[in-house]
């Protein structure tokens, strides 16, 4: 606790010194007067530049500060949410949709989690600062980056051009925070014209926070990642790219009887990109990856060990994850005004798990792993872009998929109560669709656009056998429905000389949507199962900004959705409340400074015991509103120090999808999972 409070007069003195001192200092070093061109340094949302796609770049701070992974850094996008767990690893939904919904990729490869709680989702094992660029595609309004993306498409992405001369440079970017939080981010370039050599190292830690009434939340975490890219780029127009990938590591859930002693992951990946390779074929890129994911969990690593009536003993679970895949693309110019994008993609994964009741007598690494679900998927995909005229262009894409899963678990059930399973050795075949088409059009001040897409689910592994799910009629869930969902999307971007306006807004149908429903009474037992249930879905996001002069700047963002189960005639489980933020920020040349209020509304549409493969709702949720403040200094254009106070009244509240509290071993219990109180941060990023 006295290291705590250390830390809090620390970044507090720092804080109030870099404002007033900042003005004096700029005045005597070498800086760059003219930041025109340099946007806001800190990201309090991603305004829209593009009405379908959302790109920002994910080395900059974010305020509120995120944890370090991918889900925290995408909530900072207008229209994402989160469900919290602990201090790490929540999980992301976009529009309310969670889960497989949204295709997340890493460079181009797909990345599972293996734990069938969820415990480590595909962002727990990305740290966004190890990219370049973070884009996000609205919606089914894109078939060439993999099967799914019934929601939205996201791509963390890293940008390996050919050196244009001899050299080496690079970015550290550190962040300290209450809570004895520390993040470091180390990337490193340096070669020539020839290849190059990339190494990346990221390193974060915290303590258990405190929410706004000074409860502890059981919430540590500890987390690297490091990362090798060998380059061979002989040409402007011949890229050879080896990777090699590694990470691991640990963190407390406040919401389960189980915490996350590892988080093992090892990534090995080859891509070979040309372009210009003749008057038609304009780029050809053949990639493939591996991705290993070894997981643990466990009750005493991270707390102390409490028997109970489900957990007598030490009990640890062991699952892990094989990915292999590959991707064919080529990008061709039929005419000057048709483009056409072809390829193919597959991949193939295979979860196995280990358990033991009993650590001190059966040791988990001493246990045979069990393969229990195999999952094999081939897709061939098309996208069509047609300029019609100067200002519109119509886009159109189709994809088929073949799925199949193989059900190797002979028994289903806990440890204590198991039953043979229905579906043990049995295999499905699925041929799944996706498509859209969509027309857009540029003009003097505004953008829009027009689209209408369809895709076709596969259920996921959590879906299929998480957690011991089972069906409505079934104590397996192998066999349930694929996901089908048409969606209309409707975009616009107006600017008028200080306004600013973006508008996303979408509606859709989704025919057996894949609900969780728990203590769902089967026999004689009562269970979680999956169901196929029809439901419906429209929302919006906005953004607005007014710049009143070159140095204040306002912005307001909102995001709205709202869903209906209407299979069983109820609200649609697991939806975010309305959600703003109003933002005002001021920039002076070499030192800036910005206020951020989030408000969210009360959420009374619920239905509990219902929603997705994360979260299930709980209760209705109270509004509040959060206020946090920053303030930078940038010494150049390549040198920035910047501090923050997030939730600056130091409120006690909670996210409407916050999990439930579970009950941990020296710490009270809490209904759902309260945020951060007052939290300090000091941010320091250097490129050279």
């Amino acid at each position: 606790m006295a290291a705590v409070k250390t830390g809090y007069l620390i970044i507090a003195g720092i804080i109030w010194l870099v404002v007033p001192l900042s003005a004096t200092l700029a005045s005597t070093l070498n800086v760059d007067d003219d930041n025109s061109e340099i946007e806001h340094i800190v990201v309090t949302t991603v305004a829209m530049q593009d009405p379908l796609i959302v790109v920002t770049d994910p080395k900059k701070p974010r305020q509120p500060l995120p944890a370090h992974d991918g889900a925290d850094y995408l909530r900072s996008i207008t229209g994402f949410s989160a469900i919290r767990k602990g201090g790490a690893s929540s999980d992301p939904l976009f529009r309310g949709m969670a889960g497989s919904r949204l295709n997340i990729l890493t460079d181009g490869d797909m990345l599972l989690g293996g734990c069938g709680s969820r415990m480590d989702p595909p962002t727990a094992y990305i740290a966004p600062q190890a990219y370049d660029k973070l884009t996000i595609i609205k919606g089914p309004q894109t078939v060439i980056y993999g099967p799914g993306s019934s929601a939205a498409t996201v791509l963390f992405e890293r940008d390996n051009a050919r050196l244009t001369q001899p050299g080496v440079s690079g970015s550290v970017n550190t962040t300290g925070a209450s809570a004895g939080r520390f993040d470091s981010a180390l990337d490193v370039t340096g070669g020539n014209s020839s290849g190059f050599a990339r190494a990346i190292a990221t390193v974060a830690r915290s303590d258990d926070y405190r929410d706004g009434s000074g409860q502890r939340i059981h919430s540590a975490y500890q987390r690297w990642s490091s990362q090798l890219e060998l380059g061979y780029t002989p040409s402007d127009d011949n890229t050879l790219l080896l990777k090699f990938g590694r990470s691991d590591g640990e963190a407390a859930y406040a919401d389960r009887l189980m915490d996350g002693s590892v988080f093992k992951r090892q990534n090995l990946g080859l891509k070979w990109s040309l372009s210009a390779l003749n008057r038609y074929l304009q780029r050809l890129d053949v990639q493939w990856y591996y991705n290993y994911i070894d997981h643990v969990m466990d009750n005493f690593s991270l707390r102390t060990f409490t028997p109970g009536m489900m957990m007598a003993n030490p009990s640890a679970s062991n699952p892990d994850r094989r990915t292999l895949g590959g991707r064919l693309f080529t990008e061709w110019q039929l005419h000057q005004d048709i483009s056409w994008q072809l390829g193919l993609d597959a991949a193939r994964n295979i979860h196995r798990i280990r358990n033991s009741m009993n650590q001190q007598m059966m040791p988990y690494q001493q246990q045979p792993r069990q393969q229990d679900i195999r999952f094999t998927q081939l897709g061939l995909f098309s996208e069509l872009e047609y300029q019609l005229n100067d200002s519109g262009q119509l886009i159109a894409g189709a994809r088929l998929d073949y799925w199949q899963a193989t059900d190797s678990r002979p028994l289903l059930g806990s440890m204590a109560q198991q039953q043979p399973n229905p579906s043990f050795g049995q295999q499905r075949d699925d041929y799944l669709k996706a498509g859209f088409i969509r027309y857009q059009q540029q003009l003097a001040n505004w953008q829009w656009y027009l689209g209408l897409g369809y895709n076709e689910r596969f259920p996921d592994y959590w879906e299929l056998a998480g957690a011991g799910r089972a069906a409505e009629q079934s104590i397996s869930a192998f066999y349930i429905k694929p996901e089908l969902t048409t969606q209309l999307d409707l975009g616009l971007i107006y600017q008028h000389r200080a306004w600013q306006l973006g508008l996303s807004l979408f509606a859709n149908t989704i025919d057996d949507y894949l609900l969780s429903q728990q203590n769902w009474p089967l026999g004689m037992q009562r269970l979680t199962v999956s169901r196929n249930i029809d439901a419906r879905s429209v929302g919006a996001e906005l953004d607005l900004s007014y710049r009143f002069n070159n140095q204040w700047h306002s912005s307001l963002a909102l995001a709205y959705v709202r869903g209906k189960n209407y299979t069983d005639n109820l609200p649609l489980a697991q939806q975010p409340p309305l959600e703003a933020k109003l933002a005002v920020n001021y920039d002076q040349q070499n030192w800036y400074s910005g206020v951020l209020w989030r408000l969210v509304a009360a959420q009374h549409r619920v239905a509990p015991g219902q929603g997705n493969i994360v979260g299930t709702d709980i209760a209705p949720s109270p509004g509040f509103g959060v206020l946090s403040w920053h303030a930078g200094w940038r010494y150049s254009s390549t040198f920035t120090l910047v501090a923050g106070i997030d939730n600056l009244t130091d409120q006690q509240y909670h996210e409407h999808l916050s999990k439930a509290g579970a009950m941990v071993s020296g710490f009270l219990p809490v209904a759902q999972i309260n945020e951060a109180g007052r939290t300090l941060w000091l941010n320091m990023n250097w490129q050279f």
